[in-house]
């Protein structure tokens, strides 16, 4: 899957797209943050979808939906995802609806990132997790994939990407979706991952686009983040099966350190040679000026 709007990087003799992941920005932050991109030679903004509760039991996270209304109306070329959406707290035809408004206002610069979350998030926020969650995104891809089943007739054509952790869901979005928002990856696994996902793919007449999360934050930051994570099952079976055994070795394997410029370019150059299409830089714990400065030192 090939974009309209694309800004690139060379980097160890391949050239690899660079994107911004954030979360719980703003609205107006997120404007700025897209202006910030064509500035610097970033093509797409990835917001996730949280809306977890936090610890006082009030609800956390900004809507990434309105977010990017707001930045494609001030922006000309970047293009923006919502990745992923929690796709299961929803109807279907009201997750099409969304998207195809984000595509017809943006005049096509527009992505959806599907998963099913976890266990967790909806337990917190109280409400039910599919029983199969295979089984629903397997449903799921299906109908999205076929927009036009809703009766939609506006903003047709929004890729559909399928976040994945372990191997079946990566099979399962390179057969039936556009390409996969991946996370939390070493270069060597996501070599693996991308070779599987383009054979699945070629398999099913498809080329499957990747996109991979990388965290840029000082080392601190990472690691409490690596902690976090780790706390959920299926983060830590995702950290065991690339055999990351502790917070120091998921930091030193899967993330960019921003106090480390030097390290940040030699991990994006092997993330770029294993072949993934979308490197987004994933931002957490720093302040506005802080990750812009991180942010134009990894495309300076």
């Amino acid at each position: 899957m090939c974009r309209r709007f694309v800004a690139v990087l060379p980097l160890g003799g391949r050239v690899v797209e660079l994107g911004i992941c954030m979360r719980d920005l703003p609205v107006a932050q997120v404007v700025q943050l897209g202006k910030f991109a064509e500035e610097h030679g970033y093509s797409s903004i990835y917001l996730p979808e949280t809306g977890n509760r936090t610890p006082e039991g009030g609800l956390g996270g900004r809507s990434p939906w309105i977010s990017l209304a707001a930045m494609f109306a001030e922006t000309q070329t970047v293009g923006g995802a919502v990745g992923v959406a929690a796709a299961p707290f929803r109807s279907l035809p009201h997750l099409a609806l969304s998207a195809a408004t984000l595509q017809e206002q943006s005049g096509g610069r527009f992505s959806l990132g599907v998963g099913v979350s976890h266990r967790e998030a909806a337990d917190r926020l109280g409400v039910p997790f599919p029983t199969s969650p295979l089984r629903w995104m397997e449903v799921a891809c299906d109908e999205l994939m076929g927009q036009s089943r809703f009766g939609v007739t506006f903003g047709q054509g929004f890729p559909v990407l399928v976040g994945a952790l372990g191997p079946k869901m990566v099979e399962l979005g390179s057969a039936r979706s556009d390409g996969l928002v991946l996370n939390w990856l070493t270069p060597q696994h996501a070599r693996e991952t991308v070779e599987l996902a383009r054979k699945i793919g070629t398999a099913n007449g498809r080329t499957p686009y990747t996109v991979l999360y990388v965290r840029l934050s000082p080392y601190e930051a990472l690691h409490t983040d690596a902690v976090n994570y780790d706390a959920m099952a299926n983060y830590h079976h995702h950290f065991e099966r690339q055999g990351l055994t502790s917070p120091e070795e998921v930091v030193a394997g899967t993330c960019l350190r921003s106090d480390d410029v030097g390290q940040a370019r030699e991990q994006l150059t092997a993330w770029a040679e294993a072949g993934i299409d979308l490197v987004c830089a994933y931002p957490h714990g720093l302040e506005q000026a802080e990750y812009e400065a991180a942010l134009a030192a990894l495309t300076a």
